[in-house]
Formats: structure tokens, C-alpha cells, sequence
């Protein structure tokens, strides 16, 4: 497994990249273009800052695709256990304007975030709100959050969070920063 430690990353950009499994500790990325989605698999963070404008992003808690769902997996599932009980914080994700940005395998209640646009969805309170019927209480416009909802639950982490694309056009940000709200509203995004 890779390890990164003590880097400053400003104004860069990747091209077509993934990453990980990987270790970073005292990491700052600010302002970074991607071309395309990038992908972090299975990337253990520790005090690692996202700032400025941000492409599009998605974090893993999978090794890789060949781990998906299988034993090869399970190391990696394990050793994200015992390295996040001793970590103060993992990521600070606050002044990060994402265009996409997706995040799983990381403990929510380790991200540091901007309340009005990121919102932390918790397991317990998730179970409790998501009952038959809940959709019904959102716009139908609202979709990607309660397909989130689901991946979510299904994943079988405590928390996660959930981030709206501040950096993408208007008509795609407006509505799901609209949608973060509604989860707000009905109790299904813990209170900040």
C-alpha cells in the first residue's frame, strides 16, 4: 500500500487517474481539475484538507473493483477499522466546492464539512426516517439523495456524508442543494 505524508497540492490537475489503496496523512489539495471522475480506492485519511475548486471525485471504501464483495476485500475492510479508531479527524472537506463528489468507506463523524451544503447522514437516524413510504415527504424532482439513501443503508457503514456539487452549473447544484435541505427538513440528516 502506498503512503503520502506532509504534501501541498495547489492549482494541479489529473487526467484520466485512480488512485490507491493508499495512506495519506497531513495532505492539502486546493484547486484540482479533473478530466474525468477521480477515483480514490480504498484510501485511509488523516487530516487530509479538500479546498477551493474540486473536479469530480469519488472516494472508495473498495480496494479495487476485483475486491468488491469478496474475501480479498475483507483485509482491507479490517485494517479501515482499526486505522479510523485512532485518527482525530480525516477529512476537511469545508471550503471544497465539488463539481461531483462521492464518498463512502470514510467515517462521517470524521469529515469535517460545511453545514449549509454537506450534510451527515447517520445509520440509526436514517433507519428510523427511511420508512415505506418516506420518499413521499420529498419533491419528486428529488431523486439521487434517496438512491443515496439506499446505497447507503445497503452499504452497512455507521455514517456517511452527503455533498452537494457547489462547483457544477446551476441547474445541476440548485436542486440537489435543495434536495440536502429536504433530507434536513424531514429529520433524515442529523441536526448541525
Amino acid at each position: 500500500m502506498s503512503e503520502v505524508r506532509r504534501v501541498e497540492l495547489i492549482d494541479c490537475a489529473t487526467n484520466g487517474c485512480s488512485t490507491g489503496p493508499l495512506i495519506a496523512s497531513d495532505i492539502r489539495i486546493s484547486n484540482l481539475k479533473t478530466n474525468d471522475l477521480l477515483i480514490m480506492w480504498s484510501p485511509y485519511l488523516d487530516r487530509v484538507v479538500l479546498s477551493g475548486e474540486i473536479g469530480k471525485m469519488k472516494i472508495t471504501a473498495t480496494a479495487d473493483p476485483s475486491t468488491h464483495g469478496n474475501a480479498k476485500q475483507k483485509p482491507f475492510d479490517e485494517y479501515r477499522k482499526q486505522f479510523y479508531s485512532s485518527v482525530e479527524w480525516a477529512l476537511d472537506i469545508s471550503k471544497a466546492r465539488f463539481k461531483e463528489f462521492d464518498i463512502r468507506g470514510v467515517p462521517g463523524r470524521l469529515i469535517r464539512r460545511d453545514t449549509e451544503s454537506q450534510v451527515l447522514i447517520t445509520r440509526e437516524r436514517a433507519l428510523q426516517v427511511a420508512t415505506p413510504g418516506w420518499e413521499q415527504q420529498l419533491d419528486p424532482s428529488n431523486k439521487l439523495w434517496p438512491f443515496m439513501v439506499s446505497l447507503f443503508l445497503g452499504d452497512g457503514d455507521p455514517d456517511t456524508v452527503f455533498v452537494a456539487p457547489l462547483g457544477a452549473a446551476k441547474a445541476k447544484r440548485d436542486p440537489l442543494l435543495k434536495g440536502l435541505q429536504e433530507l434536513r427538513r424531514i429529520g433524515l440528516a442529523e441536526p448541525d
